[in-house]
């Protein structure tokens, strides 16, 4: 039978300072109390403490014990007798430990060593708790680790401190100072744990030497072997042909031998490491040696292979690898893949870096080579602290080796970014963005790993904002800022710069109903002094630059004119309001106006009449009238055994904003015309911008029904409404068509072009399209959506778009979608130049249906738990063409995921006419808890894939 032994450790006794104690010399329980061998045998238990003058032992058997008085010099030993009670009271102070190891624990704790032998203490998912169960499975995980409960384990402080106590079978001690114990040996000391076939300790040392079946345990962590050597003074093992696990980062390897060191440092040689779990394998770090420190949170790896089903992918002399969540400088896990196709960057090669500078700041330096390009250098540097976040990156490469349809060959390619925000106050900010790249193509070419806000363009602002604080009922808002832009399409125009941009917002709420507003902002546009954009044709093969149609403005025109615009708006509204209705009446007045430079003398002698005055400093302002209201209407319907609440929504709003002439000489500097959508009908102007304030006497109406579920949840809704004009609207953003709108008919109408009839006809006609919303969300995971505009007046459907959406489960998502929008013919232009196709008959351009007409549907669907399929298929129904279309597979588990894709796709921003298929073939490869070989364009293409969500 196993035997309770405890001791307290002495360190002014010279006994077994390691503390296992088993029976001293030759004390014959059976029968003879004296010396009699070299083993404690029999079935009393034994209890035994330290004393001052050396170990007091006792069978636990009877009210008054024989005790054996052994002194630290001599093994000799003479017969006392105590009572019980002075026995219990030496060893009080760890009683109500020992009380927790029963005279089974040692079979327990045995059955326990050999499960984490076998198993590294995994359990199947069935095993676990609900709660790990929902957590595991959300991981794709088959099963988790799980730490045993343990005397011992909530232990705070130094283990080398506590007492230290053992149960054996059996066990002896030599003059030496040797304790042997053999049979379920389990030591504990504080909240390390040691399980063995057989121990062996030295007095002199504190040496332990465990061998056969051995387990050790502390919080955390697991290692199991065949033999191992523990200092139980400093906590240091040393264990051969060992396995471990990191419960917490779900991290496991093997090792010829596992160092533990008295600062917690792991140290393994011949060594793998992994997160996937026991009894299969799909990736291991392997190294000829392996540090594992949690206090770092890095593990670092000398002569490392990366092996990918037991074939090995990656050398590396050294690197370093996280291990948790905490940094450390060092090499990162590398990156590479493979990008196919006409443009593809062929075999990629990415090695991060990583300087951990301070706990608030760090860089990234990231070398990356592409084989069928250039070199790469990224770099990012981050800095944090109470009040500002600074990121500052960029990146250089070297001479692009690329030569066809290249404009940058042979050129050194870079761009900068710099992310700053900074609170000065509590409600005192400014904000710096700022990206710039030296062409057009450069993230296109090579792309980026930073986090940049916009590609197209490129921003380049800074900005200070201020507000009042506090529930005060007068309320404002302040910004100052420049903003420039860096124009990033080939075929599109520069943005104005906005060289000072200063705004102010507020107004005044009195609580019941009224309420004023006001704004005002002066920006100042400019020009770069080479705006205009250079077009790219293919000629032989290779890419001439073009002045571009888009040059600088002819003399006619007001496209090239700078100059600083004032805008100012106030206005008051009073809302009446009850439960079922609201009616608000309101107005404003808006102003605007203007101060230009670079104005050519022919457009002023034919917009301004000659007077340059009139043409620098033009001007509009106009007030706008409004009255809104609608009323509320519910009741309760069933379908079946579903219970709704349908409302009933109806609403009018009426606006009436008089016409102003001359904005023909507003110039148009960041100004548009609103697509027209149902929420179009509730806008005071149909302009985005305050180059123009459009005129206007409509009156919009609109009704919306909602059937609501008793939990208030929507699950349809319709929504329908139109404009009714009563006046014709005369504001146009193309000067040279305010004279066909203000003097009615004109000789001009008659030479119009299709695109200038439709906006003249939009702007007569006495009531506007009908616009249409539908949502119903059939079930909680299937959603279909309608946008309809039906044109009245010309009698044909304007906009289109029907959309399904399904989402069985977590991590699936299927999308069917169609697309119409009734567009103006275009003219077909030819591959080779890509100027415009002649008729040779009558010597006019080619025109052909310009109608976008497409279907695209798109999935992610899981075959399994692990195995996914993935794609996207885009048909342009009015060419008859092909646009995107893309497979891929997706095998994620517990420890690594896979990607591979193909697409066969056409740039969105690409002339139809003139546009080459881009098609490659990407590939992911993440091996969760070290890494990330892979690039990112998959990882693109799924997030572009609407509803959908990683399981």
């Amino acid at each position: 039978m196993a035997k309770d032994i405890f001791i307290r450790k002495n360190k002014l006794s010279l006994v077994l300072t390691t503390g296992l104690m088993t029976s001293l010399p030759v004390l014959s329980v059976a029968a003879n109390p004296g010396i009699s061998g070299q083993g404690i045998s029999g079935d009393s238990p034994w209890q035994c403490v330290v004393s001052a003058t050396g170990w007091l032992c006792g069978a636990a058997s009877a009210n008054t014990l024989t005790v054996a008085q052994v002194s630290a010099e001599a093994p000799a030993v003479k017969e006392v007798a105590v009572s019980k009670a002075m026995v219990a009271q030496a060893v009080a102070p760890a009683a109500r430990v020992v009380s927790e190891t029963s005279t089974g624990a040692a079979e327990q704790i045995s059955e326990s060593s050999a499960k984490a032998i076998n198993t590294l203490d995994w359990r199947a998912i069935g095993e676990l708790s609900p709660a790990r169960q929902q957590l595991r499975k959300s991981q794709l995980c088959l099963g988790g680790y799980v730490e045993p409960h343990r005397p011992g384990i909530d232990y705070v402080g130094d283990p080398s401190q506590a007492p230290i106590f053992i149960d054996a079978d059996e066990s002896s001690y030599d003059e030496a100072g040797i304790g042997i114990a053999t049979g379920n040996v389990v030591l504990r000391q504080g909240y390390r744990q040691i399980e063995s076939s057989k121990a062996q300790l030295d007095r002199k040392t504190n040496i332990a030497t465990f061998t056969d079946n051995v387990v050790i345990r502390e919080p955390n962590l697991l290692m199991v072997g065949t033999s191992a050597k523990v200092n139980t003074d400093t906590g240091q093992a040393e264990v051969h042909d060992a396995q471990y696990v990191f419960h917490a980062q779900r991290t496991r390897g093997e090792a010829k031998t596992i160092v533990r060191a008295e600062d917690g440092t792991v140290m393994l040689t011949d060594a793998s490491y992994t997160s996937c779990p026991p009894g299969g394998c799909a990736w291991s770090l392997n190294g000829s040696t392996v540090e594992l420190d949690q206090e770092s949170g890095f593990g670092t790896a000398t002569h490392a292979t990366v092996d990918v089903l037991g074939l090995p992918i990656f050398y590396t002399p050294w690197m370093t690898f996280p291990i948790n969540d905490k940094r450390k400088s060092g090499l990162l896990f590398p990156a590479f893949g493979y990008e196919g196709g006409s443009d593809g960057n062929g075999f990629q090669y990415t090695q991060p870096i990583y300087w951990n500078i301070a706990p608030n700041m760090d860089a990234t330096i990231t070398p990356r080579i592409l084989t069928n390009r250039a070199g790469v250098l990224e770099s990012e540097f981050r800095y944090l602290d109470e009040s500002s976040m600074t990121v500052l990156g960029g990146a250089y490469t070297t001479p692009d080796k690329v030569r066809e349809e290249n404009l940058n060959y042979d050129q050194n390619r870079w761009f900068v970014h710099l992310d700053r925000k900074q609170q000065l106050t509590g409600n005192w900010n400014y904000k710096i963005d700022y990206t710039r790249a030296s062409d057009k193509a450069y993230f296109e070419d090579y792309g980026t790993n930073l986090s940049i806000g916009s590609l197209t363009p490129l921003s380049q602002n800074i900005y200070t904002n201020v507000a009042s604080t506090g529930d005060n009922p007068l309320y404002w808002r302040a910004s100052l800022g420049t903003q420039h832009w860096q124009n990033m399409d080939e075929d599109g125009d520069d943005p104005y710069n906005k060289n000072i941009d200063f705004n102010l917002a507020g107004g005044w709420d009195e609580g019941v109903g009224l309420g004023v507003r006001y704004q005002m902002a002066y920006t100042d546009f400019q020009r770069d002094h080479d705006w205009q954009f250079k077009k790219m044709r293919v000629v032989d093969e290779k890419y001439d630059v073009l002045e571009g149609e888009f040059g600088p403005g002819a003399a006619t025109d007001i496209k090239n004119a700078t100059g600083g615009r004032l805008y100012a708006e106030t206005g008051a509204h009073y809302r009446f309001e009850n439960s079922y209705s609201y009616l608000e009446p309101g107005v404003k007045v808006r102003s605007v106006h203007y101060r230009l430079d670079n104005l050519e003398q022919a457009y002023v002698d034919q917009y301004a009449s000659g007077s340059r005055s009139d043409a620098e400093t033009p001007g509009t302002t106009a007030p706008t009238a409004y009255l809104d209201g609608g009323m509320f209407f519910d009741r309760k319907v069933n379908f079946g055994d579903m219970a709704f609440t349908q409302t009933l929504e109806p609403r009018f709003r009426y606006v009436y904003t008089p016409y102003r002439g001359g904005q023909s000489l507003n110039p148009v500097f960041d100004t548009g015309e609103a697509s027209f959508t149902y929420n179009s009908l509730w806008a005071d102007d149909r302009f985005n911008g305050y180059d123009r304030i459009g005129d206007t006497n409509h009156l919009s109406l609109g009704l919306t029904s909602r059937f609501l579920q008793e939990n208030g949840v929507e699950r349809f809704r319709f929504s329908i409404g139109q404009i009714l004009y009563f006046e014709d609207r005369k504001v146009l953003i193309d000067p040279n068509l305010d004279k066909v709108l203000v003097g009615g008919v004109d000789q001009s109408d008659t030479n119009l072009a299709e695109e200038q009839r439709r906006l003249i006809d939009d702007n007569r006609a006495k009531q506007s399209p009908i616009a249409s919303q539908l949502v119903w969300n059939i079930q909680q995971n299937l959603r279909l959506t309608q946008d309809w505009i039906y044109n009245v007046n010309q009698d044909w459907n304007q906009d289109y778009a029907l959309g399904l959406q399904y989402k069985p489960v977590a991590g699936s998502v299927f999308n069917a979608r169609y697309r119409y929008s009734n567009r103006v013919d275009r003219a077909l232009k030819n591959r080779f130049d890509g100027n415009n196709v002649i008729d040779p008959v009558t010597g006019k351009p080619v025109y052909v249906n310009g109608d976008l007409e497409e279907v695209t549907l798109s999935a992610v669907w899981p075959l399994s738990t692990q195995w996914s399929v993935y794609g996207r298929y885009t048909r342009d129904l009015t060419n008859k063409r092909n646009t995107d279309r893309a497979i891929g597979f997706e095998q994620d588990s517990c420890c690594y995921n896979i990607r591979i894709m193909y697409r066969n796709w056409i740039s969105p921003e690409d002339d139809i006419d003139l546009a080459d298929a881009d098609k490659g073939i990407f590939f992911e490869f993440v091996l969760k808890g070290l890494g990330n070989i892979s690039g990112s364009r998959v990882t693109e293409f799924l997030q572009d894939v609407s509803g959908y969500k990683r399981r």
